[in-house]
């Protein structure tokens, strides 16, 4: 006999608890305890604990440069300002991603122009990139989103033939590999978040890479001190700076950075468990609930990890996505379903409002231009269909199976679920 769904009063399935998240351990409270006890709370150069990040990073991405910054959207910023961005320039975006992925473009003075995604993936789709960009477009932000790394060898060509920068954002991609390469060091520069969901966290943090001296240098400018760019900037364009710089003031905490340091050292082994929790979930559920679709990854590529994407495929108007995460919540399955969508929120749509924080036209001609509902249709038929799973950074065996059990009971019971939608229907 089916078992009764929780949400109309039967048990609970899933009754493990889900582990603490970030995971933090002696190696981050040692590291921490360090930086307070040398009391170096403070970094305006690239000494202590920020330069040792600095220099392990470069080291694991095997990069020439790395710059850390106080927040993810910061490194974004900074990023788009080391490329050449600035008031009268465009930058391609998807829709899909965080909204400081987008309003990084304004900070640094440019417009963002949305475009649509490739159906079945995440990510920019490269036509997009081929039909949007136009003489004053500078460069596209690539997000590797949900740790879903992007082909880039698709988009690295589209944006080549129109001469677009190529900015990676890494931020739910940290580890992730894309036909053997790791994120972030196959664009121009790539950029990640340590906020403290992220696969590896200072609690508010992140850093970019690259292997262009001049757009680290250039990269430093917007938020970080002039002691750093006075020690740092070389080309002689850019030495001014030092004397007064953006000031926007990036700089990392460095109590951030030492849990950052200690996380980095694990994220390899964080990211196996992720992965061991993932395995055993989908497996079992490959072959029990046909209608969730799980995303393919680009050959030789392997996943980053900001919860777990899948595709609900189920007839939605006998049960929608939503109904059926409903009955997941009661069971006791914290299912994700994206982010806002964000080119129809007001920000974007009036232009009023959009004036408060940035300039609506340049003098070039550049503005930015509203997009009508229904503009970018695979963006929205994949938001409709999208369900994010946990996955946990310890390997839990049993509470997966429970999970499993959990997703397998409501898909057991939609024939029940498509009852509950009728009668919410005719309210």
């Amino acid at each position: 006999m089916k078992q009764r769904l929780a949400m109309l009063g039967g048990p609970r399935t899933v009754t493990l608890p889900f582990p603490p998240y970030p995971v933090i351990g002696h190696e981050e409270v040692s590291a921490v305890t360090k930086v307070l006890l040398s009391r170096h709370l403070s970094e305006c150069g690239h000494g202590g604990i920020v330069g040792e990040v600095e220099r392990d990073l470069k080291e694991y991405f095997g990069m020439k440069y790395a710059l850390t910054f106080s927040s993810g959207t910061d490194s974004i910023h900074a990023a788009l300002f080391a490329v050449g961005v600035r008031p009268g320039v465009e930058v391609l975006t998807a829709n899909n991603t965080w909204i400081s992925a987008i309003t990084a473009i304004c900070h640094a003075g440019g417009t963002p122009v949305f475009c649509d995604i490739r159906r079945g993936a995440f990510h920019i789709d490269p036509a997009e990139i081929c039909r949007k960009a136009g003489p004053n477009t500078k460069a596209v932000i690539v997000t590797h989103l949900w740790g879903m790394p992007a082909d880039m060898g698709p988009v690295l060509k589209a944006a080549r033939e129109k001469g677009l920068a190529v900015i990676e954002d890494c931020s739910h991609a940290h580890g992730a590999r894309c036909r053997g390469r790791l994120v972030g060091t196959i664009g121009d520069v790539g950029c990640f978040s340590l906020q403290a969901s992220k696969a590896m966290v200072a609690g508010e943090g992140g850093f970019l890479i690259t292997n262009n001296r001049r757009s680290y240098q250039r990269a430093m400018i917007p938020g970080h001190h002039g002691l750093r760019l006075g020690q740092e900037l070389t080309y002689a364009d850019l030495k001014p700076f030092a004397s007064a710089s953006g000031y926007w003031k990036y700089r990392a905490c460095p109590l951030g950075m030492a849990v950052a340091s200690a996380q980095l050292e694990r994220l390899d082994e964080l990211n196996a468990a992720r992965q061991a929790n993932f395995d055993r979930l989908s497996g079992r559920l490959k072959k029990t609930v046909p209608f969730i679709k799980w995303p393919k990854l680009p050959r030789r590529s392997r996943r980053g990890w900001y919860g777990t994407p899948a595709f609900y495929r189920y007839d939605q108007k006998r049960v929608s996505r939503d109904v059926f995460a409903r009955a997941c919540w009661a069971e006791g399955i914290g299912l994700g379903g994206g982010y806002a969508n964000w080119y129809q929120t007001p920000l974007f749509q009036d232009m009023k409002f959009y004036s408060q924080l940035w300039p609506v036209r340049h003098e070039n001609g550049v503005e930015f231009r509203p997009l009508p509902a229904g503009a970018l249709r695979n963006d929205e038929a994949e938001r409709r269909e999208l369900l994010v799973f946990p996955a946990p950074a310890v390997e839990m065996p049993d509470l997966m199976d429970q999970v499993a059990a959990a997703i397998e009971k409501v898909a057991a019971n939609m024939a029940e679920l498509a009852r509950v939608q009728r009668k919410e229907r005719r309210r």
